[in-house]
């Protein structure tokens, strides 16, 4: 009997409500004390086609997903022939009989855009010959006796789970409440029978027939249940962000959600607005007026943001851009997870000016690399971009309660009134290349913020002499940035023999990866690169000591490799890139390196 160690899947049609369940599913394994890692894989049509939500739970941390389900809860006729060979062995599958039909045939053709999956009576004989679990349950029969649509087939999954993994439904039942009570006691109390359907069918039919049970922890530690996004937005108000403005695009557009929130307790102006355009204007024009600032948008969007942001270099705006990848080009795979926005982040609008590119691998680092940026940005006046994922920015984890303690806000050159002097200049030369900065409306700190090349006043020059000195005073900035950089570190024995390079959300899958191979014999580290521009410092040495570095990346031209390679002049050859849209799994990296051992 397994306890509290459980990979989870529902599956169902876009439209038929599986992120309801799967998040009440969620939030009883955390209130119980476990550990989680949940994530969705969703196509980008409103109604018809297969999706999935993975919930991982455990009372051990747990850092990634993994596409292995212990139990898989079927609520549509697609999700069994499409997932059965990726059930465990002993794992269980939840499913409707009436959907094993000849429907899932076409559906998977159309999805498949070719030949079916499976044909009905291949797929039977698979259902039978699978060393799994099976519990058929009418979920649709039941949902509509008990609630009266068959809408209510993915409640009816939910409780018959609960009751699969002997667990009080009292839980499910309090969360049901909380749901659908704005739709009015009638709705509740049909979802509820629903639940309770379920939940009786399978103790009716199946009880104690299954291997995986979940319990209450008693004594866990605090902790909270948070998306990327999310820790990226309370990383924002505790760094004092006062005005965020946005375009909705997957998958950033929860930033805007949540700051909208909690916009009213803290005061925060957040604006949803006419396009991406407006969105980083607006955000650079408050950044300089003195408000800590954010745009937040995904590729598509931040291509449009690329001439602001160069406005943004040459006034030496503070701003913040939190840039959440999904594949390219174009529209690429909206719903889908990628790092392919790396180069574009680097390199982004005309000419060249100082700028940070920053990437967090974690839910806690979001928190803690989002209230940073607030200090880089005024710190060095200068746009800063953090650069997430869809994968981490929607993705769920539950996350002990952060330290904060040793959080300082540091707002840089910003003067004060009585520190403006009759001399004061607002883009004068310095030794780190960081000027003086008013804000608007300050006595003595008058001055032309032009997009033109200009003096150090502000006012517009062409002359050879003042444009080099201009010139070479910003780009100062970026010697002062490097210089004052966290190095970075390597995770684990510096002897081993394998060293996994990688950069974003892929560091959570990757740890696990040392994890699995070191049970193998194989002995790997981790170095985890979280600033991209300027570089980390330490790269270089690290490198040079490793005896067999491996980069992970989810993109197809290895451009955190190509970056690696120009400015410390290492090239990694071993590279394990995914350009799917797919993240990465902890046992697709473990079986990577080891074939990359055996061929080597």
């Amino acid at each position: 009997m397994k306890i509290n160690e459980l990979n989870f899947m529902i599956g169902g049609k876009s439209g038929e409500g599986i992120e309801v369940p799967g998040n009440m599913f969620a939030q009883i394994c955390m209130h119980a004390g476990l550990y989680l890692h949940v994530t969705q894989e969703f196509y980008s049509v409103i109604k018809g086609y297969n999706n999935i939500n993975q919930i991982r739970a455990s009372e051990k941390p747990v850092r990634s997903h993994s596409n292995h389900y212990d139990l898989v809860l079927a609520i549509d006729d697609e999700t069994v022939p499409r997932y059965l060979d990726d059930i465990v062995p002993g794992g269980g599958l939840i499913y409707d009989p009436a959907l094993v039909t000849d429907e899932a045939v076409k559906q998977s053709q159309v999805q498949s855009g070719g030949a079916p999956i499976y044909d009905k009576e291949e797929l039977k004989k698979k259902l039978e010959a699978a060393d799994i679990k099976r519990f058929p349950v009418p979920l649709a029969a039941l949902a509509k006796e008990k609630a009266g649509f068959a809408l209510a087939k993915n409640i009816v999954g939910i409780g018959a789970t609960m009751g699969l993994l002997d667990y009080e439904i009292q839980p499910l039942l309090d969360l049901i409440v909380k749901t659908f009570a704005r739709k009015g006691d009638e709705i509740v109390n049909k979802n509820i029978d629903a639940a309770q359907a379920g939940y009786n069918y399978v103790r009716e039919h199946f009880a104690r027939e299954f291997n995986y049970q979940l319990r209450p922890v008693k004594d866990s530690a605090k902790k909270f249940f948070v998306n990327g996004n999310e820790a990226i937005v309370f990383g924002a108000i505790k760094a004092g962000c006062k005005f965020v403005s946005e375009y909705p695009m997957t998958p950033s557009s929860s930033v805007l959600h949540a700051m909208a929130k909690h916009s009213h307790q803290y005061d925060i102006s957040v604006n949803h607005v006419e396009d991406e355009l407006a969105a980083i204007n607006m955000a650079v024009g408050a950044g300089y007026a003195g408000v800590r600032s954010l745009a937040g948008t995904s590729g598509g969007g931040f291509a449009l943001m690329t001439e602001a942001i160069g406005m943004a270099g040459m006034i030496e705006a503070p701003v913040v851009i939190v840039e959440a990848q999904r594949p390219g080009p174009s529209t690429g795979l909206p719903t889908r997870s990628g790092q392919g926005d790396l180069r574009t982040a680097m390199h982004a609008s005309q000419g060249e000016f100082p700028r940070i590119v920053m990437s967090p691998g974690t839910h806690e680092e979001s928190f803690y690399m989002s209230f940073e940026a607030f200090n880089l940005a005024e710190r060095y006046q200068c746009p800063v971009i953090l650069l997430t994922e869809k994968y981490l920015a929607e993705g769920h984890a539950t996350v002990p309660f952060l330290n904060t303690d040793h959080l300082v806000v540091d707002r840089g050159k910003l003067l004060k009134e009585e520190e403006i002097t009759e001399e004061f200049k607002r883009y004068q030369v310095t030794e780190d290349g960081i000027p003086p900065r008013t804000i608007p409306g300050q006595k003595g700190g008058a001055h032309t913020a032009t997009t033109y090349e200009h003096l150090e006043s502000g006012y517009f020059t062409e002359e050879v002499e003042d444009v080099n000195k201009m010139f070479e005073r910003r780009m100062k900035k970026m010697k002062t940035i490097e210089a004052n950089m966290p190095a970075a570190q390597l995770e684990g024995d510096e002897d081993a023999e394998i060293t996994i390079v990688c950069w974003g959300a892929t560091y959570m899958p990757a740890s696990e990866a040392v994890d699995l191979l070191a049970r193998d014999g194989i002995k790997a580290n981790l170095l985890h690169i979280k600033y991209m521009l300027p570089l980390q410092p330490g790269v270089r040495e690290i490198l040079e000591n490793s005896k067999h570095p491996v980069i992970i990346e989810a993109n197809y031209t290895a451009q955190l490799a190509g970056v690696i390679a120009e400015k410390v002049g290492i090239d990694i050859q071993d590279k394990i890139l995914d350009y799917s849209g797919r993240p990465f799994t902890p046992d697709q990296i473990y079986r990577a390196i080891k074939g990359l051992k055996n061929k080597n």
